[in-house]
């Protein structure tokens, strides 16, 4: 198992996978052979968890800025129709297969497999037919044999961004779901108008780490105006960025600090997707070059490998060495158990079952701290939750106020005109100021469960400080232990000489892996306010997090889906002066928020929201201290039914419980060194 992290492709990322789940199975089988079912069923869960893993890469952007051409571009061969428009509300997936075919699902429910060949007539708009049908189609997924996405990566091919606004919330809506995003932008026409006001607005703080910035149709301008574009798009990109992360995060925050050393300049790539097609479809190498694809590529794949990739790989380095912890003291303590004598077992067998119950104690009583914790987090929001309403209110009243009107307006063929657009501007921003507010919010709740989980590094200290003193009950010296030809020297002998530290779990924590129970967590201070935070709280602790986004959608569903149809058109029209007519829309205004906010509760949605993420760590703590504590207490058990009908170990076992340490032992040395370079490279 390589120790330094080069994953910048899948083939080195996925055999470091697959090393480290074979290294787990074989966990998993000797926890079986010695009794740990617990600790057997875990390894087999986080297994089977990383088995079903896949990346999901979304391509985003405004229509007829090359998407399509860029992912037949990326899969080497033409397989979605250039002029592709998917159907309203719908997301169109390419998946690996060595059997290409179209699987369409339609929105009454119903399905049909369809030749690859026949894509065009379902998702384009190429004709009157092919259009009439796109508009009953939910999802096209396309099977196909690409070496891309053979390596468990499915491309989303998103609705044009702009194109529709039904479409336009689709594509938000998968973005904080999938593992990378690239925009695709064109280099004759960077930055729209709408480009711009969704970069500022629409995008979170929190996605904009896992996107990449491919600017196309890269060939029509010469290499220095390449360069210059490129140079323009970013600056404006990382202006756009920051502005934004400091709206939610604070300026003076060290959450912003940690965010700007994370994400550090956007990611932007200058690419020509048509030729690099053409290169790929004919073998020209040269040619691949010359459209800069490989870079982009190489970028993406490092998104997905090393940055994205890594959390993967902490959670299967964490179930190592907790699992192969537990292993070598289980191993220690039958050992130990059968060189005593009887009384002398039974006094600590006693012992060692009330050292348990105390830990069962302590942890009901951390988790009591854990619910006041989210109680306080919850009304610390208070302030913000309980002004919501009046920020919406004013964020409205000052666009009333700032609309230009004339007198000419006031024509009664003209005020549904004005009425309209005056509509449409207040909707707009109270969008914004909802999902600014969202993001505050997201991010508080994030701060304080790093915080706790810091917290908490208290309680996982007492946890295996207990552990350990279960462990010494049962030790024996040295000279007993060569005397019966016992396996524990040959355990610390392989751990002493590979980490240092004695070859039990507290020794290896003391090497520095902190944060066990919580997959690390602990390990990462600040590490909530980067843009891995959903997926690392999601992924290693297990913990139910909504995030900004969802928060933001249920907040802007009640102001977006009712706003516009609320309002008496009539009883405007007979207003003849202006600031009548504003004073009365003003009113209107007021009266429809008061409406929404009595018929959607969104203090409850965010203290479920709070309770949740803070659930997930209790829920995080229970499962791994159980498993541990369900086996030990499990294998005393068995030893004290051995030690009561006067068992011994037989040679052969001596000699099978010998042969699982040194390898246990041997990994979880091997093991820590990847651990260690994975926190290196997340810091």
């Amino acid at each position: 198992m390589e120790q330094t992290l080069n994953y910048g492709s899948y083939s080195a990322y996925k055999q470091t996978v697959s090393e480290l789940t074979e290294s787990l199975v074989q966990l998993k089988e000797y926890s079986e052979d010695i009794g740990l079912e617990h600790t057997a069923k875990s390894i087999g869960d986080t297994v089977e968890k990383v088995a079903k893993e896949h990346f999901e890469v979304a391509i985003v952007g405004e229509f007829k800025r090359g998407k399509s051409t860029l992912i037949n571009a990326l899969l080497g061969q033409e397989v979605l129709p250039a002029d592709v428009l998917p159907a309203t509300a719908t997301l169109n997936r390419v998946t690996y297969s060595d059997t290409p075919y179209v699987m369409v699902e339609y929105k009454d429910g119903g399905t049909e497999r369809v030749d690859i060949n026949k894509l065009a007539d379902y998702v384009t708009k190429l004709s009157y037919e092919s259009e009439m049908k796109a508009e009953t189609v939910k999802q096209a997924t396309v099977y196909y044999d690409t070496s891309f996405c053979k390596n468990n990566v499915d491309i989303i091919d998103t609705p044009g961004l702009n194109d529709d606004e039904q479409m336009t919330n689709v594509t938000l809506s998968i973005l904080p779901e999938i593992d990378a995003a690239v925009f695709v932008i064109s280099a004759n026409s960077p930055f729209s108008q709408f480009e711009k006001e969704f970069l500022e607005k629409k995008m979170l703080s929190s996605d904009m780490g896992r996107i990449i910035f491919a600017v196309n149709c890269f060939g029509t301008f010469s290499k220095e105006d390449e360069d210059r574009i490129v140079e323009t798009v970013e600056k404006r990109i990382g202006s756009y960025v920051m502005e934004k992360a400091k709206a939610v995060m604070g300026a003076d925050s060290k959450e912003f600090a940690v965010y700007k050393r994370k994400i550090g300049k956007p990611k932007v790539i200058g690419v020509y997707a048509k030729k690099a097609l053409m290169a790929k479809e004919s073998g020209d190498a040269a040619m691949l070059e010359e459209s800069n694809f490989p870079t982009f590529e190489r970028a993406l794949e490092t998104m997905l490998t090393q940055e994205r990739g890594v959390i993967t790989l902490q959670i299967l380095a964490n179930k190592i060495i907790s699992s192969g912890s537990e292993l070598i003291n289980s191993i220690i303590l039958r050992e130990n158990s059968l060189m005593m004598e009887t009384d002398e077992f039974m006094d600590k067998y006693t012992a060692a079952i009330e050292e348990i119950d105390d830990i069962r104690t302590k942890k009901r009583a951390e988790f009591v701290r854990i619910n006041d914790a989210a109680n306080n987090v919850f009304q610390g929001l208070q302030p913000i939750l309980d002004s919501y309403w009046v920020q919406i209110e004013e964020t409205a009243m000052k666009v009333i106020d700032a609309y230009p009107m004339s007198a000419d307006d006031l024509k009664k063929d003209k005020l549904k005109i004005v009425y309209s657009k005056l509509t449409e501007k207040i909707k707009e921003s109270i969008e914004n100021k909802a999902q600014l507010i969202c993001e505050q919010i997201q991010n508080e709740i994030n701060i304080a469960l790093s915080d706790e989980a810091e917290r908490l590094q208290s309680f996982e200290d007492e946890f295996f400080a207990s552990v350990s003193r279960i462990q010494e009950m049962f030790s024996v010296s040295s000279k007993r232990s060569r005397r019966n030809g016992g396996v524990v020297d040959q355990i610390i002998g392989v751990a002493v000489g590979t980490v240092g530290t004695g070859g039990l779990f507290i020794g290896l924590r003391e090497a520095g892996i902190k944060g066990a129970l919580l997959g690390g967590a602990t390990g990462f201070a600040g590490f909530a306010a980067t843009f891995y935070a959903a997926a690392f709280f999601g992924s290693v602790l297990g913990i139910a997090t909504m995030g900004p986004a969802v928060l933001c959608f249920m907040a802007i569903a009640g102001l977006a889906g009712t706003f516009v149809g609320k309002f008496s058109v009539d009883k405007l029209l007979v207003q003849e002066r202006i600031d009548k007519y504003k004073a009365n829309f003003k009113q209107t205004v007021k009266k429809q928020f008061h409406e929404m906010k009595i018929s959607s509760d969104f203090s409850e949605t965010v203290r479920r929201q709070v309770f949740a993420s803070f659930q997930g760590l209790k829920s995080k703590i229970e499962d791994e201290t159980e498993i541990i504590l369900l086996d030990t207490q499990k294998t005393l058990d068995n030893l004290n039914q051995l030690k009561s009908e006067k068992k011994t170990m037989s040679d052969n076992e001596k000699e099978k419980l010998q042969n699982i340490a040194e390898y246990t032992g041997a990994l979880l040395a091997e093991t820590y060194n990847l651990h260690k370079a994975l926190t290196d490279s997340m810091d």
